[in-house]
């Protein structure tokens, strides 16, 4: 028996996929408008729009060819008692979408998959990658880092539907990463496993021994991302305005500068409290040090930020 598809509803996907082409229409017209300012621009822009139009739709035949042929390898390697979400669009919070390309529920873990159909030859130490042109290597983007964020937004997704459920599993929600057409690739010290292949990562998934979910709690992932919705703001905002007042009441934050110029966060409350606010920080993508407690008064915890 093989493993099976769930489909998610199609609204949020439409949105979101809307929202990648209003994003690459940007693009294009940076890109032309940077050829156009040039010399011999009004001969150059037609081309260079024809080339980046192709450019773009080989770009998405090669990746979309890549994933359906992982999802395929997942449905027949997998075991009858996993569930594959292909293309798994969620809104974390107003604007901010993840979309994951696998999403394998099963009760030895939850697995978090990002497929790369690239070619060539890429290296990838603590995170960092590079690819191989000629007799270079040139840094490209981190695939390890990219799904570390995938993860990071679906356990916020979940915390939001189903926190609950959220404290049971967090600490079994695995991510791995598949190349699928790259010549050569090695993997020195990433934060997850790094794979070729779909067969190879049904392997990685069959590595993690143990019932660690219940299927009752993937009945209910299972139901939650199938039929997620694009969010309200009006009321998401309204929820989290809530939320941050009641914050503010069980704890005090304050922020500053200390005299050679370095800003911080000053917290009276508990650890977790100062964790909140780090993760609000992060967020809004600063750069924090580690959280520390107070060497005079245990009650306080502070950070830098930059």
């Amino acid at each position: 028996m093989c493993a099976r598809f769930i489909e998610q509803d199609k609204e949020i996907k439409k949105l979101f996929y809307q929202k990648i082409k209003e994003k690459e229409e940007r693009e294009k017209q940076k890109h032309l408008e940077k050829i156009s300012e040039g010399f011999l621009g009004w001969l150059l822009e037609p081309i260079a729009d024809v080339a980046y139009t192709w450019r773009r739709i080989s770009e998405k035949e090669q990746g979309s060819s890549g994933e359906n042929s992982v999802g395929w390898a997942l449905h027949l390697w997998l075991p009858s008692s996993a569930v594959v979400i292909n293309d798994l669009v969620l809104e974390v919070e107003p604007d901010e979408f993840i979309q994951i390309d696998h999403l394998v529920l099963n009760t030895n873990g939850i697995f978090v998959l990002e497929t790369k159909s690239w070619d060539g030859a890429f290296l990838g130490t603590k995170d960092k990658w590079r690819m191989k042109q000629g007799n270079k290597w040139v840094e490209v983007q981190s695939p390890t880092k990219q799904n570390e964020r995938h993860v990071k937004l679906f356990k916020k997704w979940l915390e939001e539907n189903l926190p609950d459920l959220h404290e049971r599993i967090k600490d079994h929600i695995h991510p791995i990463v598949i190349f699928k057409r790259a010549k050569w690739v090695k993997a020195k010290d990433c934060s997850m496993p790094v794979v070729i292949g779909g067969m190879e990562a049904a392997g990685e998934i069959r590595k993690i021994k143990g019932e660690n979910i219940s299927e009752e709690d993937i009945n209910l992932i299972i139901e939650a991302v199938k039929n997620a919705k694009p969010l309200d703001h009006d009321e998401w905002k309204k929820k989290h305005s809530k939320e941050k007042e009641k914050n503010r009441e069980r704890y005090q934050v304050t922020t500053g500068k200390t005299s050679n110029g370095k800003m911080y966060v000053r917290i009276l409350g508990t650890k977790e409290d100062a964790q909140k606010v780090a993760e609000e920080y992060k967020n809004q993508n600063y750069t924090i040090s580690e959280i520390r407690q107070d060497k005079k008064d245990k009650n306080v915890w502070f950070f830098y930020y930059s």
